[in-house]
């Protein structure tokens, strides 16, 4: 094993002497402290210290905005942190043919700011923070009520430069929209949680902004109510951007965005207005930021037409926030009482304290496919440098 001097000098001199701490409880991962944290000044010095890791058996797991480091089992191994913020900046925009290719650390705001400049967007929700980094929602496949028009991040990833866990350099996809000629790896990299690969540069296709946007809420006695409301109002087809039904004071809310043509969202508004039967709350956003109330996080999906059901047989202790048109509930729990009933209806934790996450594993039962799992990382990290523990099966 590297002794901590030997550490600390090695990545040094790959690094610089400036870009190296072995003071590092901001990289934390589940309370799990590296022996050394790195911000490597560069893809290429990046790839240099995971063959370094790999060389000497230390294991690495990738960091941005560390919005989303709960997500995923405790780490087996955490010897060195890599802060991926400091890769950051647009390579190329083009507009015209609706793609963009920026380096990992870059945050959602730079991506946000450059392409309304263009009249366009990346499609990454709204509700996610300006500050969150690229590479860090895509290794954790973030999204949220939005993915209903904008699709999830492996949705309009196109093309991904990564190194895999001996510290080789590789591209999937490409900077064009059509590219893919065989398996996209881009999905498979997209929610592996920095298992695979460590991500330094991603590709998007961009989409135009909405020219008008506009929000409402409605009340309803019971889930089933304002489920086959958001369900109606998508199978009219009406220009919603989000639906997120909550439960609020014995009822339930349907909180819908609209985004679209300003004669679109109109016309919808009219429309869902009617089909709500005038239960209207008055003018507010479909993307509502989710409850902290909790401290274990756990997601649900189910098909739509279940989703109601479910709904009503939560715990009344239970905060939750569900998606009705794609199937899906999110609920935080304030402790582990109701925990073991919501696994059982084949949830996962997004997120939870250690002591919760020792005893399970978050990502449920093992699937039948994790045999095929394993032979993948053993082909794309055959020491386990990469995140070892964290993904399904404690891969």
């Amino acid at each position: 094993m590297v002794r901590q001097a030997s550490l600390q000098s090695d990545l040094e001199s790959i690094a610089g002497a400036d870009s190296v701490w072995t003071d590092s409880e901001d990289y934390a991962v589940d309370g799990v402290l590296p022996k050394a944290a790195v911000l490597p000044p560069s893809a290429e010095a990046t790839a240099e210290i995971i063959r370094y890791a790999n060389t000497e058996s230390l294991a690495v797991i990738p960091l941005g905005g560390c919005l989303h480091v709960g997500r995923g089992n405790l780490p087996a191994r955490y010897d060195i942190g890599i802060d991926m913020t400091t890769l950051t900046g647009i390579g190329a925009y083009e507009p015209e043919d609706l793609t963009l290719t920026c380096q990992a650390g870059t945050t959602l705001g730079e991506l946000r700011r450059a392409t309304a400049a263009a009249g366009q967007m990346v499609g990454f929700d709204p509700e996610i923070p300006d500050w969150a980094t690229v590479g860090g929602v895509l290794a954790a496949d973030v999204w949220g009520p939005s993915r209903l028009s904008l699709g999830a991040p492996r949705d309009f990833t196109i093309g991904l430069r990564v190194i895999t866990g001996d510290g080789l350099m590789t591209r999937a996809g490409g900077r064009v929209v059509k590219n893919v000629a065989g398996y996209d790896l881009c999905k498979l990299y997209v929610g592996s949680l920095g298992t695979l690969a460590v991500i330094t540069e991603a590709t998007f296709k961009v989409q135009p902004l909405p020219k008008a946007t506009q929000g409402a809420s409605y009340t309803f006695v019971s889930a089933t109510q304002a489920c086959r409301v958001a369900n109606a109002a998508l199978m009219a087809g009406l220009s919603l951007r989000s639906a997120v039904v909550t439960r609020d004071d014995g009822g339930w809310v349907l909180r819908v965005g609209l985004a679209g043509t300003t004669a679109a969202v109109e016309r919808s508004a009219v429309e869902i207005a009617a089909l709500a039967g005038g239960r209207d709350r008055g003018q507010e956003t479909g993307d509502r930021p989710r409850s902290e109330g909790g401290v274990i996080a756990v997601r649900v999906s189910t098909l739509p037409s279940r989703l109601p059901a479910l709904l009503e047989g939560l715990p009344a202790g239970v905060d939750c926030e569900a998606y009705p048109t794609l199937g899906v509930v999110r609920a935080r729990l304030r402790d582990n009482e109701h925990l073991t009933s919501m696994l059982a209806l084949g949830g996962l934790i997004e997120s939870a304290p250690a002591e919760v996450k020792r005893d399970v594993d978050v990502f449920g039962a093992e699937p039948s496919s994790l045999a095929l799992m394993r032979k993948l990382k053993a082909e794309f990290d055959p020491n386990g440098v990469l995140s070892p523990g964290r993904f399904v099966g404690q891969l």
